[in-house]
């Protein structure tokens, strides 16, 4: 339920505006991942993955989701809870490791382009953010499967985005990081 459902809400209104995407604006879809319809969707959003807790069946189901072709954005955590994140995604994937992404990467280039990922930081804590993907095989020129939104929020900006809360500038970076990892989703 963290950031659930305005940022959810918020960053389909974005999509919707300004991308040929046109979301179902009307509500979200909360599916568990032993549900089979997690694979009528192009991407998981998790939030908060540092306390996160997979079953078998939501290993194995998640596992065969990025082999066909799902994406996966874990966003909302720092500290410690990598490891946590990084324990259930080798469930998930066995062996399974996650690399540093620069500005360099095609998701990041993939609708908007991400001149620098240093300024948009954490709304609420003071860590440097850091952004880690998984490709395919452990390969990096194979598809990216899933990025790691580690020491950052971004959903946090999605939710507050009306509020006045948070600075305009970061919280439009939020979202064009947003779009752009939909938009590699959708074409890659």
């Amino acid at each position: 339920s963290h950031d659930y459902p305005d940022a959810d809400r918020n960053i389909q209104f974005i999509l919707d505006e300004y991308t040929p995407i046109h979301p179902n604006t009307s509500g979200s879809n909360v599916v568990l991942l032993e549900d089979p319809r997690v694979f009528h969707h192009p991407l998981i959003y998790i939030s908060e993955p540092g306390y996160w807790r997979i079953s078998e069946e939501g290993a194995l189901n998640l596992r065969n989701y990025l082999l066909k072709g799902g994406f996966l954005i874990a966003d909302d955590f720092r500290g410690n809870d990598w490891f946590n994140f990084e324990t259930q995604m080798k469930r998930v994937i066995p062996g399974a490791e996650f690399v540093e992404l620069d500005e360099t990467h095609t998701i990041f280039d993939s609708f908007f382009r991400i001149e620098s990922l240093k300024t948009l930081v954490s709304p609420t804590f003071q860590v440097v953010p850091v952004y880690l993907g998984l490709h395919e095989e452990n390969d990096p020129d194979r598809r990216l499967v899933a990025i790691a939104n580690y020491n950052n929020d971004i959903g946090e900006y999605w939710e507050y985005s009306g509020t006045g809360w948070y600075p305009i500038d970061l919280s439009n970076d939020a979202y064009k990081l947003g779009v752009n990892y939909v938009i590699y989703a959708m074409t890659h």
